[in-house]
């Protein structure tokens, strides 16, 4: 489990995946380690895939688990982004629909601000890698 840590900023838990490929593999140690720190009982949590090139089904299948879980406690979960360029597996799976996601660990804390205009990335099939802001424009 070397390959995830938790850590806290404020009132935020930060779960990091530090993997460059998160696979099938990878899945069940990520649901461990967020059982075994208490991760279900924080009201803001952060799952950061920044470091990961590749990521599975798989593992993206355990990520909603982890969100349903969170959902269920009335809790508020968001995702780092991953820096790949094959995000098809994102878009099938409508990950961006259900979690707000950011481009990178800065931008999703901010985010928890009321006050806060970070764009979130939204993906679709016209443009699959694009902010809500460059829609308004």
């Amino acid at each position: 489990m070397e390959n995830f840590s938790i850590n806290y900023k404020k009132d935020i838990v930060i779960v990091k995946v530090d993997l460059p490929a998160a696979t099938m593999r990878d899945a069940q140690s990520l649901w461990e380690i967020v059982a075994s720190d208490s991760v279900f009982d924080k009201e803001k949590i952060i799952i950061d895939l920044s470091a990961c090139s590749f990521i599975d089904s798989t593992f993206i299948g355990m990520i909603v688990k982890i969100f349903k879980r969170v959902s269920e406690k009335h809790c508020v979960m968001k995702l780092v982004f991953p820096q790949i360029t094959d995000i098809e597996s994102f878009r099938v799976t409508g990950i961006a629909k259900i979690l707000e996601c950011f481009k990178n660990l800065d931008n999703a804390i901010e985010s928890f601000n009321p006050d806060s205009s970070v764009s979130k990335i939204d993906i679709d099939q016209s443009n699959l890698y694009h902010t809500i802001s460059d829609e308004k424009k």
